[in-house]
């Protein structure tokens, strides 16, 4: 099955993005509604902030000076509902934003018209070109369907234009520590002696304190031992309410979670994961002598390395992909996210803009700026880490995304405090089950 989802909002979350809204008028005017049928302005919204926003900029400047289109850009960080009441009014939307998350929200939106398609924007040509060129697990929906919301395909059209993704899952490492070879199962994993690579105290670091998102570090953990240990099907229909918290699957996705933040196994136990942040989780990495051997994080947090330790990629530290949970037909299953647009109103402006951030030109300038990965499988990286990570991506059989990202909010919050409340009393996992199927029930109901 090649059923494939991800979602940008996730790195929001990470990157601590507190405040749901942030407005920046970031070009030539800061107008936020829609411009007409222009084809000299177009207003964009988008979550990013600080270097990400810098670099979107980097990659519109080649844009604007060809075409002189004004692209007026507003991080808004709520853009989700701010859309959805523009819908409901009928007021006026931003040109280019990303589509929603939800997939009843994207049916909804396709329904009422409110998504054009990617293949409108681009053309027959450019559009066969970008299918070509960008990571199959963000294009195509499973064999023989035609839907697929998770990546923006309803009806055998596109309404989701990928741009950027990031791979999590991975397990970092300080180089001149672990000098060994990367296992290639858990089991493996788990039963690797720290104290013989440089006196590492425990296998693993762990964050899990992200203020009121606190609990996200731990979902991208187990998910990714649920996805390869039972596969992408009960992965996906756990997240779509369709499979019990109590049921077997789940609950030994739960049980080999606890086996990586044990007392014995987790650098400082689990009260140090609980209380320490995700961005200052790797730390110990690089102490003298090390705290750890592993942090399992996404590839956004090589920049926290870098900031917290001065240390340099591919030089000082390293990462392998996750392990085998022991069925190899699941291996292929890779837990990431992708940043997408959609078009909401259909003008010349916001089809050129749309068309260029299509391309490889375009694209290959947030590669060069580094941080994350583009859409497109032939750009080139300096960042050795991103290089290696796009291998993984092209080599995805499944892009599959961090579960409670896509579970109703109540059901959201709740799983990331079994979490939390599982690493601290491992005791207590019947319990934290039962209480989820119960959540499950009423959040599914409502949503």
């Amino acid at each position: 099955m090649a059923e494939v989802f991800a979602r940008l909002s996730s790195r929001a979350i990470a990157l601590g993005l507190g405040t749901l809204l942030l407005v920046a008028a970031c070009s030539t005017g800061g107008t936020t509604g829609n411009q007409g049928a222009s084809s000299t302005d177009v207003t964009v919204w988008t979550a990013w902030g600080g270097d990400e926003l810098k670099a979107f900029r980097d990659v519109l400047k080649p844009f604007t000076d060809k075409t002189g289109i004004k692209v007026h850009i507003t991080t808004n960080r709520d853009s989700t509902n701010q859309i959805a009441n523009g819908i409901a009014a009928g007021t006026d939307l931003p040109d280019v934003a990303p589509g929603p998350t939800d997939p009843a929200q994207v049916k909804s939106w396709v329904s009422k018209g409110a998504l054009k398609p990617i293949e409108t924007a681009l053309g027959s040509d450019q559009f066969k070109s970008y299918i070509d060129n960008t990571y199959p697990a963000l294009t195509t929906p499973p064999s023989g369907q035609s839907d697929n919301p998770y990546i923006g395909v309803i009806g055998g059209k596109h309404y989701f234009l990928m741009v950027k993704t990031q791979v999590k899952g991975l397990f970092w490492y300080n180089k001149k520590v672990f000098t060994g070879t990367a296992p290639k199962t858990f089991d493996e994993l788990l039963a690797l002696n720290p104290s013989q690579y440089g006196g590492a105290k425990n296998i693993f670091c762990a964050g899990f304190e992200s203020g009121a998102a606190s609990g996200w570090p731990a979902s991208d953990q187990i998910d990714n031992i649920i996805m390869r240990q039972s596969g992408d099907q009960i992965y996906t229909n756990w997240i779509q309410g369709k499979v019990k918290f109590t049921d077997p699957a789940i609950k030994l996705g739960y049980q080999t979670f606890l086996k990586e933040v044990s007392g014995s196994n987790v650098f400082g136990g689990s009260n140090t994961a609980l209380s320490t942040n995700f961005a200052k989780a790797g730390d110990p990495l690089f102490n003298t002598p090390p705290g750890c051997l592993f942090l399992e994080q996404a590839t956004f947090i090589a920049n926290f390395f870098h900031q917290n330790k001065g240390v340099t990629a591919g030089t000082d530290f390293d990462f392998f992909a996750h392990p085998s949970m022991g069925k190899t037909e699941f291996d292929g299953n890779v837990n990431g996210f992708y940043d997408q647009f959609s078009m909401y109103n259909d003008t010349p402006a916001a089809r050129q803009l749309l068309q260029y951030l299509a391309t490889k030109d375009a694209q290959q300038i947030w590669a060069n700026d580094g941080g994350t990965l583009g859409a497109i499988k032939t750009l080139t990286y300096n960042d050795p880490i991103y290089k290696r990570a796009a291998e993984i991506a092209n080599g995805a059989k499944n892009l599959l995304v961090t579960a409670g990202d896509f579970m109703p909010s109540d059901m959201q919050k709740a799983f990331w405090q079994s979490l939390l409340n599982v690493t601290r009393d491992p005791g207590s996992l019947d319990s934290q089950l039962k209480h989820l199927d119960q959540v499950q029930t009423a959040a599914y109901t409502t949503s």
